[in-house]
């Protein structure tokens, strides 16, 4: 379900309507469910709005109460998702019990990537975001995954410097930077299918980040 607070917010910055927010909780997360679904599959200037409203079983009429336009729907998914994904990060970090660095971002890589949460659909509307809304006819702010994991790959990284398991003369924020890069291309390539075998993945990963950076 969504977040009332979060749109509770959304509705002072003006993204959606205060009839939006007073829909039942239910017709609330059908619209935002085919929002994700639609845009993720024909992006932002292939969906018209009459087709979204067939979908998402709602009339033109009630579209334009609930949204000022269809970028406004768009910046609401878009918010929507990204809070679905600080919430998922918290969870993986919540849950981990490793200590050692290795072992840790291991855990993170198998959580973010192996294991990812996110179904069919919420894939195909994370890539439209990433790569495909610069070339659509809207300005957004997309959705920044590296920031969600940047504190707790840092905490990791900092952690392993002081244990000696990572090299101390590199900056913890290089090395934070390059570890959440390569966690989130990984991720991408995991949703477009393109799929390396999981052995040869942390192995990879592991390597460049422990044999190829301690001294």
């Amino acid at each position: 379900m969504l977040d009332e607070n979060l749109i509770v917010e959304l509705v002072r910055r003006e993204i959606v309507s205060d009839t939006f927010r007073r829909l039942p909780p239910d017709k609330k997360n059908q619209i935002y469910n085919a929002a994700i679904r639609l845009f993720g599959k024909y992006g932002y200037d292939g969906l018209p709005v009459d087709r979204f409203c067939n979908d998402a079983g709602i009339s033109k009429g009630s579209f334009f109460q609930y949204f000022p336009t269809k970028s406004h729907l768009l910046e609401l998914s878009i918010l929507v998702f990204d809070d679905y994904l600080a919430r998922w990060v918290q969870e993986i970090r919540a849950d981990e019990t490793a200590v050692l660095a290795r072992d840790r971002l291991r855990y993170l890589y198998d959580s973010l990537v192996l294991n990812v949460k996110l179904h069919a659909p919420e894939q195909r509307f994370f890539l439209f975001v990433i790569n495909g809304l610069n070339h659509s006819r809207v300005s957004i702010e997309g959705i920044d995954l590296q920031r969600h994991f940047h504190d707790y790959v840092a905490e990791i990284i900092e952690r392993g410097g002081e244990t000696g398991e990572i090299r101390s003369d590199f900056a913890v924020d290089l090395t934070c930077y390059l570890v959440s890069t390569i966690m989130e291309a990984l991720l991408q390539r995991q949703f477009t299918g393109k799929h390396l075998p999981r052995r040869q993945t942390e192995e990879y990963l592991i390597s460049f980040l422990f044999d190829g950076i301690t001294a």
